[in-house]
């Protein structure tokens, strides 16, 4: 399949046009384009859509087939003047479409997010039934993922939204895709998916309501049916989400990321993955070994960019973790490349690496053990 998306791409391009084919990851995203430059660039936002919309939407480690992304030069057949296309073929495999020398960088969140959910509406139902992505789903994610990746914008849309009045949550939901504006829409779009979350507990109200929505299901049904018990009626309900919005919205966030969200972000830049020998196979290359391959160019460039990476991910880490961001990016630094002095900033790195998990595993259980504990009864003294 991937051989057919270059040849695909190699026919719309011209005979004597070479595709590059990038991964985002195995089994998540694959870029096909004539411009590296382009295909690596909508590799690396493919990479940030999966790490930041991983919680929400419950997203595996890998799809058993990629997204294919294929962005198409300018001048090349676009029948419906789209600004993307999204396709699910009958075999399940997903496709996006993107025209242009230049895509605008909100057109190509648009697409990938489009395109996820379309990927996880088949791992779910398969093909029979035709995937249906509510548009309020899609700008709630792209703005999920934004606000995630860069803590300024999460700030920025508390500012925007801070005398703004919510729009009723049945236009909310049933958002159509008619083209026109919406003023405050994309943004009620966060917080909805914000407060949704929030409501869900150990029966995975959110989950539940996912699944209905990308069968095709009403949102409004969705919504009643996975959250049983919040209202009666629909004034109760829109009093419900006004409640909610407020709530979501003054709560005072720190641009800080969970323990489970930077174990991921620097378990990624920790690890090194390369091709084998033969070139067949990918493994993971340990760190030290990495390291001591510093002088190599491709190396040391790959190198360089994770500790850039890096100086920009530190400040946000949740507190578990940022011993472990500090020493990788000091090994990372590491301008001696003597095997002691590897050794030595990788065994600090592994140190910390350790306690960072082991202080998020013990929090875990705590939190957990606490939710379980059984409610006194009514009367009785705190203590028993």
């Amino acid at each position: 399949m991937v051989v057919g998306c270059g040849l695909a791409l190699s026919r719309l391009c011209g005979g004597d046009a070479r595709p590059v084919l990038v991964q985002s990851a195995p089994g998540q995203f694959e870029i096909a384009a004539i411009d590296a430059s382009a295909a690596h660039a909508v590799a690396t936002a493919a990479g940030e859509c999966w790490r930041h919309l991983t919680g929400p939407l419950a997203l595996p480690e890998a799809f058993s087939s990629a997204i294919f992304v294929r962005l198409i030069p300018a001048g090349e057949d676009n029948p419906g003047a789209e600004a993307f296309r999204v396709n699910v073929e009958p075999g399940g495999v997903v496709s996006v479409w993107l025209w242009g020398e230049t895509v605008p960088e909100a057109t190509v969140h648009r697409a990938l997010v489009h395109a996820l959910l379309s990927r996880i509406a088949v791992a779910w139902h398969g093909t029979a039934v035709r995937a249906t992505v509510p548009l309020w789903l899609e700008q709630a994610c792209v703005g999920w993922w934004l606000t995630h990746e860069r803590p300024a914008s999460l700030d920025a849309l508390k500012q925007r939204t801070e005398r703004m009045t919510p729009p009723p949550i049945a236009a909310l939901l049933d958002w159509p895709r008619d083209g026109r504006e919406r003023p405050g829409y994309a943004d009620a779009a966060i917080w909805l998916l914000t407060f949704l979350q929030t409501e869900s507990g150990r029966a995975d109200e959110w989950g539940t309501m996912l699944r209905r929505m990308l069968l095709g299901g009403d949102p409004q049904a969705a919504l009643a049916a996975a959250y049983p018990g919040r209202f009666f009626g629909v004034p109760a309900r829109e009093l419900w989400w006004q409640t909610g919005w407020h709530d979501a919205r003054q709560v005072r966030a720190l641009p800080v990321l969970s323990s489970a969200e930077s174990r991921a972000r620097l378990g990624a830049l920790a690890r090194f993955v390369y091709a084998d020998e033969a070139g067949v196979a990918d493994r993971v290359v340990p760190l030290r070994t990495v390291l001591a391959q510093g002088g190599d160019p491709l190396i040391g460039a790959e190198v360089a960019r994770r500790v850039a990476e890096l100086e920009r991910l530190i400040p946000a880490l949740h507190p578990f973790y940022r011993n472990a961001g500090l020493s990788l990016a000091e090994a990372l630094r590491t301008n001696q490349r003597s095997a002691a002095k590897i050794e030595e900033r990788c065994t600090v790195f592994a140190g910390d690496w350790r306690d960072a998990t082991e202080l998020e595993v013990a929090a875990r259980a705590a939190l957990d053990a606490l939710e379980a504990r059984p409610e006194p009864p009514a009367g009785a003294s705190p203590t028993g």
